[in-house]
């Protein structure tokens, strides 16, 4: 984030409710086009290793899933931040929240 906030300060001021809401609609969005992303590449592994329609492979595509994949983190990282999460005290205490009920 540090790269972000000296390269983008204006983004990173909040002044309201709606600075804010307006900062999480295009974090949240550009997630959702990562977690796209690495979707449509395991999409087509599967298309083609489980259906035979095409010749890719998980190796073809490792590199670059690797990458959306760090992306989706950056970006679920970056919310967390703007929204004071601690990420690691709420991971476990979901965890421990899933167990009780699984």
């Amino acid at each position: 984030m540090a790269f972000s906030r000296e390269k983008f300060p204006q983004f990173w001021e909040i002044r309201d409710g709606r600075d804010l809401a307006l900062r999480l609609e295009y974090l949240t969005n550009a997630l959702a086009g990562e977690v796209g992303e690495a979707a449509n590449l395991v999409k087509k592994v599967v298309r083609s290793m489980v259906y035979g329609r095409g010749d890719v492979t998980l190796e073809d595509v490792w590199e670059e899933l690797v990458e959306e994949v760090t992306d989706v983190f950056i970006y679920v990282l970056t919310i967390a931040g703007l929204l004071g999460v601690d990420l690691e005290k709420t991971y476990f205490q979901k965890l421990e929240k899933n167990r009780k009920r699984f």
